[in-house]
């Protein structure tokens, strides 16, 4: 509960200036029936392993020190979810980071970014997928 009213904040912090948005059920669907904050907004989720192939971790301190400095310096708004995948065979602990209504800019950042944490980590590689979101609404509590 805690990281999603985290990642609400730091949505709406991406998406100045939205309006309510009530919800109402229809065909057993929920539909969201006032502003819209983004339609077609593209999107992206980065993957960041935080195991070294050398051996061992990278650090909840290194990961921090990378957080604060490059990625909040680079985007406006992002979340970040702790998560676990697979790389080779081998379980493995990583971060995503999502970062919804991106321009061209952000993109050119996130390679960037992704480029520079696997010089500074030793990694073979950092995913990045480009998200095409259909729309971006708030839906609050009225």
């Amino acid at each position: 509960m805690r990281f999603l009213n985290t990642a609400i904040c730091l949505l709406a912090v991406t998406l100045i200036g939205c309006a309510s948005t009530s919800v109402t059920e229809t065909n057993n669907s929920m539909v969201a029936s006032s502003s819209i904050v983004a339609s077609k907004s593209d999107g992206i989720k980065m993957y960041f392993g935080l195991s070294i192939p050398t051996g061992g971790l990278i650090t909840a301190q290194q990961w921090q020190k990378f957080e604060s400095n490059q990625l909040a310096q680079a985007f406006t708004g992002f979340s970040v979810v702790d998560a676990v995948g697979y790389y080779k065979g081998e379980k493995e602990p990583a971060k995503v980071v999502t970062i919804y209504n991106v321009s061209k800019a952000d993109i050119e950042s996130a390679n960037r970014l992704a480029k520079e944490y696997s010089r500074l980590f030793n990694q073979d590689s950092v995913l990045i997928a480009r998200l095409n979101v259909a729309q971006i609404s708030f839906v609050g509590k009225e």
